[in-house]
């Protein structure tokens, strides 16, 4: 990771602007406790028309030989990990303190693929409620509060680690100094000091922080970064001091991920009949056409299910215009539904828990 850039570069004002202006713009609005949007139309390179030849300037960058300007390194190759940030604000808003903090903890575990993040908030947010999130068998899983927990298909590109990594809140750094070898949270990591100009934020905050990068694996340790700064960084009426705590415990180690025992289930594996059609597959229900009777349906069922662990619950129900069996399996039941009509045959699979 080491001499990947250059310590000064030369950098196109308008992608600096959008980088300064984003950042800005999204700090401000996290520390005042509201929400960010897109970036406002007419931010350079957002929406802009402008189409001035952009100027090049110098910026400089710190002065050590380190450079990680990838801060979620290494974490996909890990077989299971803890991942920890503290976000916290101490400061003023228009004159009156402000203080808050958010705790965002990530359970990720390769196989069986899934992730839980969970979010505590304190201090002068507009919404204290805790969330939880996870991803399981296909399916992404949120509540917040006390609210009833939601599942959905999770969208390519839109995972949960693709949108709340933890260690994707973190700044890049460019020139940090080394100090050494340590072994931090049991693993052996290589510790860099940096401030304000690894980021390029020279004569705009104060900061102060620390890198541990793991020698065997390349992924963040530990990382520490407090960022002095008024309304010009933070946003109109903010000044004060953002600390970032962030830390990697347990990696390669079994964490457990528990979903709301409330909440559906993940997508529902079973077998398709093979003219299937139409086929819909959504947390907690897997539905579909077929041309194949009511009777011929439940035969299927009745052969396949049992080799994939479902124990079957009394007889099957079978009528003129619709049909039913029933398979349990570790405090869950599967229900197969069947109706039909004069085209076609209509299969709905439904995963739930066993009612007391």
């Amino acid at each position: 990771m080491t001499h990947l850039l250059s310590k000064r570069w030369k950098i196109l004002v308008f992608m600096l602007g959008i980088w300064l202006a984003l950042g800005a713009c999204q700090l401000g609005s996290a520390i005042a406790g509201t929400q960010t949007g897109s970036p406002p139309v007419g931010t350079p390179g957002v929406g802009s028309q402008d189409t001035k030849e952009p100027e090049v300037v110098n910026v400089d960058f710190g002065p050590g030989p380190f450079n990680f300007p990838d801060t979620k390194a290494g974490l996909a190759d890990l077989t299971s990990y803890k991942a920890t940030l503290t976000l916290s604000f101490d400061g003023t808003l228009d004159g009156k303190a402000h203080k808050w903090s958010k705790t965002y903890t990530m359970l990720s575990a390769k196989e069986p693929a899934a992730l839980q993040l969970t979010i505590a908030k304190t201090g002068d947010l507009t919404n204290l409620d805790p969330i939880f999130m996870a991803e399981a068998n296909g399916a992404n899983y949120e509540r917040s509060g006390e609210n009833t927990c939601n599942a959905t298909v999770i969208e390519a590109g839109n995972s949960l680690r693709d949108r709340l990594e933890p260690a994707g809140f973190l700044t890049f750094v460019i020139g940090a100094e080394e100090v050494g070898s340590e072994t931090v949270n049991a693993v052996v990591a290589n510790h860099y000091t940096f401030d304000e100009r690894a980021f390029g934020q020279l004569n705009i905050v104060q900061a102060t922080g620390e890198l541990w990068v793991a020698t065997d694996g390349g992924y963040i340790v530990k990382y520490v970064l407090a960022t002095k700064g008024d309304a010009n960084y933070f946003g109109e009426g903010i000044v004060g001091t953002l600390s970032l705590d962030y830390e990697v415990t347990d990696p390669g180690l079994p964490v457990t991920i528990e979903l709301p025992k409330d909440g559906p289930d993940g997508l529902v594996d079973a077998p398709l009949l093979p003219d299937a059609t139409d086929v819909l597959n959504m947390p907690g229900l897997l539905s579909f056409t077929t041309t194949k009777s009511i009777t011929e349906a439940i035969l299927f069922y009745q052969q396949q299910l049992p080799g994939m662990g479902w124990q079957p619950v009394g007889d099957p129900t079978i009528g003129e215009t619709d049909g039913m069996l029933e398979f349990n399996q570790a405090g869950r039941v599967l229900s197969v539904i069947i109706s039909t009509s004069d085209v076609s045959t209509t299969v709905n699979i439904v995963i739930g828990p066993i009612e007391p």
